[in-house]
């Protein structure tokens, strides 16, 4: 069955605004990562601008986000990004846990960075009730320490694909973060995309 995928980034994070503005000024990818360092949280809650970023990621969309006629919501674990899906796609994120499903393996680049470590299952349970997360172990058994590889991050983005694959629903929104969306789409050798959409995803963008 052909599929359309809707990828949306989430919304601004608490450890999003230095780091992106000084990516923006140009500076160095290891600058960019220990910028967000300073600012780092578990799990990162959306900033009020970043929910106002996620309400409105569908607004260039004629019809709104209700016209894109979206069958199923796909999720990272981390609650920036469960969180931006509810705002940009209401009426979808409102069909039941069976249609809005959280998946670990759309978090992000993992490790080193708390950012990147999502909450327990019970606590994420509690906080998005309307979510499934029958699909998530109890804690985040894939962070760690060490830094992520960039490979590895690209392959859990590319199982995550497979897994949207073998769904029945036409129309699926994904909606993840801008590290594992630019591995998976510039490096892994079974995907093919174009330079503008490899290209890191801003805040909110579809």
């Amino acid at each position: 069955m052909r599929k359309r995928l809707l990828l949306l980034r989430h919304g601004q994070a608490l450890h999003n605004p230095r780091a992106e503005a000084r990516r923006a000024a140009g500076c160095s990818f290891d600058e960019f990562l220990h910028t967000m360092k300073e600012d780092d949280a578990l799990d990162a809650d959306l900033t009020p601008l970043g929910r106002q970023q996620a309400a409105a990621a569908c607004n260039s969309v004629d019809g709104g986000a209700a016209s894109l006629g979206i069958e199923l919501i796909v999720a990272s674990s981390l609650s920036r990004a469960i969180e931006t899906a509810a705002l940009a796609f209401p009426e979808a994120a409102a069909a039941g846990r069976d249609r809005f499903i959280s998946l670990d393996c759309l978090c992000e680049r993992s490790g080193w960075l708390l950012n990147a470590k999502r909450r327990p299952r019970d606590e994420l349970v509690s906080r998005f009730p309307a979510v499934g997360f029958d699909l998530l172990t109890e804690t985040d058994e894939c962070w760690t320490e060490e830094l992520e590889e960039e490979a590895a991050c690209a392959q859990r983005g590319y199982e995550a694909l497979l897994w949207v694959a073998r769904r029945p629903e036409s129309t699926i929104a994904v909606v993840a973060h801008g590290g594992i969306f630019h591995y998976l789409l510039s490096q892994h050798s079974k995907v093919s995309a174009d330079a503008p959409t490899a290209a890191r995803f801003g805040n909110a963008e579809l």
